[in-house]
């Protein structure tokens, strides 16, 4: 099951790792800009230790309002999950951590991810919905697709770029939608065409998981 909670020790090592990084026109140092001008990698440690003793409060509504919000939709979610891919990924433990910066990356190592405060609670929804359909999507692969992805790295390359077109696609889907109540957008602005093009591939293979998949790679 899906747990929320705050995490300000990774929220340092996260600004760490994404201060100055682009990736296939995402800007994340320009995200820090808009939430956090004044941060800085020399005081880095110090502004996020004042910034959860500050705004402590808003920061725990904001873990408690995911919280119950997920607490309600997840077991639909996981039976979709289900459905989609066959398995059931209910049992699995997955933890969340609601952040002060807007980057939500995932962790597939130890099933973790953000959730960045500031977002409306459907946003926030979708955020967790989308990092955990991550999870079992290369958990799926690791399992049925081992010899076609044993060289591919999960955080970059063709099979990370196809971890996040699958994703838009699936969370698209009426039975996601119903869930989410909402569109999922691709969030990497140089795989729009890539997502045009796997879209036909879907479509192509009957909305197939295995044959999509295998085309895709």
């Amino acid at each position: 099951m899906i747990e929320i909670a705050l995490n300000k020790e990774l929220d340092s090592k996260v600004y760490q790792n994404f201060c100055d990084l682009k990736i296939a026109g995402a800007d994340f140092a320009a995200l820090i800009k808009r939430d956090h001008p004044n941060i800085l990698p020399e005081n880095a440690e110090q502004y996020i230790d004042n910034f959860y003793n500050e705004n402590k409060t808003v920061l725990e509504q904001s873990c408690d309002e995911l919280l119950v919000a997920l607490n309600e939709k997840q077991e639909m979610f996981f039976e979709a999950l289900k459905k989609l891919f066959k398995t059931d990924f209910k049992s699995n433990s997955y933890k969340g951590y609601v952040s002060i910066f807007d980057f939500n990356p995932r962790f597939i190592e130890t099933n973790e991810f953000q959730v960045f405060y500031k977002r409306n609670i459907e946003s926030k929804l979708s955020v967790v919905f989308h990092e955990v359909l991550h999870f079992a999507f290369f958990d799926y692969c690791d399992i049925y697709f081992t010899e076609k992805i044993k060289d591919l790295d999960k955080n970059s390359g063709k099979l990370w770029e196809l971890s996040e077109i699958f994703n838009v696609i699936v969370l698209n889907t009426p039975q996601f939608v119903a869930i989410t109540s909402r569109e999922e957008k691709i969030f990497y602005p140089q795989l729009t065409e890539k997502l045009e093009q796997a879209k036909i591939v879907w479509d192509k293979v009957g909305k197939n998981i295995n044959k999509f998949i295998d085309e895709m790679l």
